[in-house]
């Protein structure tokens, strides 16, 4: 039989069906096409085995003059900057107090959590508070007590600490007199929350300042599973005490012999009556919930055991437990509770602590608002210095010359300082002109943020931000919209986007200093960083379309289209972001899936040949090669945050990627008759140190567009596989070309397959 050539058209499209795409490819993760041709994307590996505190949200990368690279990283907790593979915490202080006369207290015996008591700290939890001056307290040494602890809110009066040491005795206050804390800035959110009162989010959703993590359970868990793992256990509480009274099935407090360990509000186990609380003061539980979750009031006598009943969201179920070991929640685990439904969850999914859980009839403990965003930064270089904020946040400044081991303070606060926004949403320096620029900030003289208000400082001074009549810093007003969503640099001036248009900024010298110019109406962009810039073209996706911009705004054509847009997570969508690979002429968008939270998906544009393709990577932020030699991300594996250097190699951090390319399915002629395949002849260049290393071709079947494709034939090729030999019978056949070990990169070639028609039944 004749050796027939299969050519398939470059590009990945998934506008149409698989039939409908007749020698198109339809499917593919971590590849690339170039010059045409699908071939494995290269391989990563982590920058450092050192670890980042909170998902990485922005990465920016600048040189020294005296040849030294730095990377800023910004997480929900921290901000930091990365030189050599180490990472040096620069996040600033928020305030700084001087406690009370001995404010430690420990908790039970051989316990380490310490109770803090600071008036008005203003802290949530998750911050970080560094302590100088305490004294060695009931056996917790000075050193372990004078260093940084994340803090778990008690009340605006208290908080908790957890050291490295265990308390002697137990209920001991101490410290001494002259215990300074340093407050870094509040953390912020890494999941989007949509709205908090009555009819917002799942039932009236979180309080903030809640604990997260993420499930880490070998493959997850089904609806009936008693005991599981979580990445991260150690905000997750457990508590244990006595009561210290007898109670009837009326009274409306629960005295006890010690409450220190127990959160502010939550729910109690006292013999097998539930009570939920909602205060915790002094050893006194107070408004009470009695006979909660189904359970009947009853009487208890002073010294019964009473038990803390933690609480925890997976997805939409609420989940109640009472122990954990290490990481593992396994006892007392009741599943889908107040209403919720039990339900199997993937490994990666978000657990969120939910003691402070808001429900049909409970009163809201905070007013009802729109939601609130998670925490993103804007970076940008002055010189050898580092100017970023926290989106709607205050702008800060880095002064390399104060050495790595310093920590970045207010705009406002720098030597000469006048008028310097208080609140941005967005800040950059603008570029040859050198003024340093705030998107949606507080006017000048005006404390309160308007969200359409752009202020730039005067040229070569990022401290002074007071027009005069010698100076050059200024404001602009934007004229539409209703707020400034994003800001990108590009060669010859700034864009912004609104809500519902694109602006330009120019530099255009005295009197008016920069120039503003509506490009394009009715077009906006889905996130603050789902925008890139590749020489002179701008790269960025709103909610229905991707987008470039070359001195005009075009619409770019895209065959994945719906297959994004249908399956994007839109409440997190301010987590999408663009990344450039100049090495190959590409541009990524990272997105969430419509059943995650957190980045799983990409879509890739070439954009030199114009091809589209799709793929699985969980990465959070991006930057390209410069600076370093190669692009940079930060990413999350088993729960661990690390920052990846990618191109390098051809593996997953040392573990085996799987990439593979997969056609729309052909046939003979229209389809009409069989087609009997017996040989195959592979066109594929293989690289790898072992000459025995092998990708799979797999041949997939079906007789009508409606059927599922079966696999038929897996054939291993190498390097050095002339043909391979096979039996199938079909109308429509699909072939999949994938290798999932190490040490192997490919770029496939056209296909030779000998088939024939093999009649219509």
């Amino acid at each position: 039989m004749p050796l027939t050539k299969i050519q398939f058209r470059p590009g990945v499209n998934r506008e149409t069906t698989s039939y409908g795409d007749e020698n198109g490819w339809f499917n593919s993760d971590l590849i690339r096409f170039r010059k045409g041709r699908p071939e494995k994307m290269g391989g990563w590996e982590r920058l450092s085995s050192n670890t980042i505190n909170g998902t990485g949200r922005s990465l920016h990368v600048w040189a020294a003059l005296d040849g030294s690279k730095f990377m800023g990283l910004g997480t929900e907790s921290k901000v930091y900057i990365e030189e050599g593979g180490g990472y040096y915490d620069i996040t600033p202080i928020r305030s700084t107090a001087t406690l009370g006369a001995n404010p430690l207290k420990t908790g039970t015996a051989g316990t380490a959590v310490v109770t803090v008591t600071a008036a008005a700290h203003g802290a949530v939890t998750g911050d970080f508070v560094t302590f100088s001056g305490a004294t060695t307290t009931d056996g917790i040494t000075a050193a372990q007590l004078n260093t940084e602890h994340e803090v778990t809110v008690v009340d605006s009066n208290s908080y908790q600490i957890t050291t490295a040491g265990a308390c002697s005795s137990g209920g001991t206050a101490g410290g001494g007199s002259a215990i300074i804390a340093n407050y870094q800035i509040n953390t912020g959110l890494n999941t989007v929350v949509t709205g908090t009162g009555f009819g917002a989010g799942l039932w009236s959703g979180l309080s903030t300042g809640y604990a997260q993590t993420t499930l880490n359970d070998s493959g997850g868990i089904d609806a009936s599973v008693t005991s599981f793992t979580l990445t991260s256990a150690a905000a997750f509480e457990t508590a244990a005490t006595t009561t210290s009274a007898n109670l009837t099935i009326i009274s409306s407090s629960v005295p006890v012999a010690d409450s220190s360990g127990f959160p502010a509000k939550g729910t109690l186990l006292i013999g097998s009556e539930k009570i939920r609380y909602g205060t915790n003061v002094s050893n006194v539980f107070g408004d009470l919930t009695r006979a909660d979750d189904g359970t009947t009031a009853a009487t208890s006598s002073s010294g019964d055991a009473v038990t803390f009943v933690g609480l925890m969201l997976i997805g939409s179920e609420l989940i109640q437990y009472t122990g954990k070991s290490t990481h593992t929640i396994n006892a007392g685990v009741v599943r889908g509770v107040r209403g919720t439904t039990a339900a199997a969850h993937a490994d990666g999914v978000d657990v969120k602590e939910a003691n402070d859980f808001i429900g049909w009839g409970d009163s809201s403990s905070t007013a009802a608002n729109t939601g609130s965003n998670i925490r993103l930064y804007t970076q940008d270089n002055w010189g050898e210095d580092l100017i970023f904020n926290v989106y709607d946040g205050t702008p800060y400044y880095w002064d390399k010359t104060l050495g790595l081991g310093s920590r970045a303070t207010d705009l406002a606060s720098q030597s000469g300082a006048s008028d310097a926004p208080t609140i941005t949403r967005r800040i950059m320096v603008s570029g040859a002109d050198r003024h340093v620029v705030c998107f949606g900030c507080n006017p000048l003289g005006e404390s309160a943020q308007d969200l359409l208000m752009v202020r730039w400082s005067d040229q070569e001074d990022p401290a002074d931000w007071t027009p005069t009549a010698t100076n050059t810093a200024g404001s602009q007003r934007i004229s539409s919209g209703s707020e400034i969503i994003s800001a990108q640099k590009t060669r010859q001036e700034m864009l912004i986007w609104t809500d519902t248009a694109l602006h330009a900024m120019r530099f255009t010298g005295p009197p008016f200093t920069f120039g503003f110019s509506m490009l394009a109406n009715n077009v906006s962009i889905i996130g603050p960083n789902a925008v890139t810039t590749v020489g002179d073209k701008v790269f960025w996706m709103d909610r229905e379309n991707f987008y470039v911009y070359t001195g005009r705004v075009q619409v770019i054509p895209c065959t994945l289209l719906r297959y994004v847009f249908d399956d994007i997570n839109l409440e997190q969508s301010f987590k999408c972001f663009a990344a450039s690979n100049k090495m190959f002429d590409e541009v990524f968008w990272f997105y969430p899936t419509a059943d995650s939270t957190e980045i799983d998906s990409y879509v890739k544009f070439n954009f030199t040949e114009n091809t589209w393709d799709l793929g699985t990577l969980s990465r959070t932020a991006w930057v390209d090669y410069g600076i370093h030699d190669n692009p940079r991300a930060s990413g999350i594996a088993s729960g661990t945050n690390f920052v990846y250097v990618h191109e390098t190699g051809d593996d997953n951090d040392g573990s085996p990627m799987t990439s593979f390319i997969e056609s729309a399915d052909f046939d003979i002629g229209d389809g009409e008759q069989f087609m009997f395949v017996s040989r195959l002849v592979p066109d594929i260049d293989i690289t790898s140190s072992d000459a025995e290393a092998s990708v799979n071709y797999i041949l997939k079947t079906r007789n009508y567009p409606g059927d599922s494709l079966t696999t038929n034939s897996t054939n291993a090729v190498t390097a050095t596989t002339q043909q391979a030999f096979l039996r199938s019978r079909s109308r429509q056949i699909a072939l999949r070309v994938e290798s999932s070990t190490t040490d192997i990169t490919w770029t496939m070639g056209d296909l030779r397959l000998d088939f024939r028609p093999d009649g219509r039944r």
